[in-house]
């Protein structure tokens, strides 16, 4: 038999600051298993992103016009990036759009339409004003029941879109990450966060508060924005300032513990830290219990003095901390980036066999 052709597909990546790992990393995998992707990128792309998407076979790296450096912008200006969207999709083609925010996904499009719901992809716009939320909301709402699949990596995080915005044509497909870029070294005495860690701007994270009472050197890695986009300055810890995804593969494999307790957007690097081997503190959330449950340690979202206690048993039981890591790392492993593709190229082909029945009973009508 023929083997089904590989679909054409636009991903986005949106809001800023959110999606970029999830999409490199499905992009591979695709673009692996013969599909063709355009990536039209808001946010503000930097050199590094540019050449490292020029040496994947089948993939081209489209940066918007309109500047977009934070989720304000990113509404204010949406009309503006919702134009060039449809203009690169007229252009394109393509079997598929592949939405990874909400904001856009009401659009007039032309083809199928798949939002993505990444880990953290609703913590952007958390730090908008109320108007600027309600706003998000009213257009959430429609893009998401408008969708002609929803997809998101929990079962947690499938509910709480329906709770929020009704009843979604949904599919749940697991975040994944290539393990051959993440190997558990000689672990050192060291805790590292990934990505904004901060739930409100103006008020020090957990992470910032416990550090203080930990015997080890507590990094932080990511950019720290307030909601103008203005860096910020955190206490506690050693901040390492934004970092391109390779630059922070060694941080992964040295680190001996690994935080996501805070922020929303904190936990999209969950996938890595557990491939390399890191002792897992996570927030005590549904979406990261489902994923992370016997192989983490968990504590509530915005209590610094049970993060503290957390961290110093970890870093006074090298046992634990061992265990804990080796359980991380395989539960990683049963979801690499290379089955993250195949399901996402499946739900594609269901789109495009879905879009080709539809058309012929349109056709028979008009016959």
């Amino acid at each position: 038999m023929p083997q089904a052709k590989a679909p054409s597909v636009l991903m986005t990546v949106e809001p800023p600051g959110s999606a970029w790992a999830h999409v490199e990393t499905l992009v591979r995998a695709l673009a692996a298993l013969g599909a063709e992707v355009t990536v039209a990128a808001v946010p503000p792309l930097r050199a590094g992103q540019r050449l490292e998407f020029a040496a994947i076979p089948g993939v081209e790296l489209l940066a918007c016009p309109v500047p977009v450096a934070t989720a304000a912008d990113h509404l204010a200006r949406r009309s503006a990036v919702a134009e060039w969207l449809l203009g690169v999709e007229e252009v394109l083609n393509p079997d598929v759009i592949h939405l990874t925010g909400y904001l856009h996904a009401g659009l007039p499009w032309c083809g199928r339409v798949l939002v993505g719901c990444t880990p953290g992809a609703g913590a952007a716009y958390g730090r908008l004003t109320i108007e600027q939320r309600r706003v998000c909301r009213q257009a959430f709402q429609h893009g998401l029941r408008g969708a002609d699949l929803v997809v998101t990596p929990t079962e947690a995080m499938m509910a709480a879109l329906t709770r929020n915005f009704g009843h979604l044509h949904g599919r749940v497909i697991r975040d994944g990450r290539d393990p051959a870029r993440y190997a558990p070294a000689v672990k050192e005495p060291v805790v590292l966060a990934v990505g904004a860690v901060r739930d409100e701007p103006a008020l020090p994270s957990p992470i910032e508060r416990a550090a203080p009472q930990v015997a080890w050197p507590v990094v932080v890695a990511g950019e720290q924005l307030d909601g103008d986009g203005r860096p910020l300055r955190l206490g506690g810890v050693s901040s390492l300032g934004r970092l391109h995804p390779a630059q922070l593969v060694p941080w992964f494999n040295r680190a001996a513990v690994y935080v996501a307790s805070g922020a929303e957007g904190a936990g999209t690097a969950v996938p890595e830290a557990a491939l390399a081997g890191c002792a897992l503190v996570l927030g005590d959330t549904p979406a990261l219990r489902e994923q992370w449950s016997g192989t983490a340690v968990f504590v509530p979202p915005h209590d610094p003095d049970a993060l503290a206690t957390a961290l110093s048993a970890l870093v006074g039981d090298v046992r634990l901390r061992e265990a804990i890591g080796l359980a991380a790392r395989r539960r990683a492993l049963t979801h690499p980036a290379a089955a993250m593709g195949e399901a996402y190229l499946g739900a594609y082909r269901a789109l495009m066999a879905a879009r080709a029945r539809n058309q012929f009973a349109e056709e028979g009508l008009r016959g």
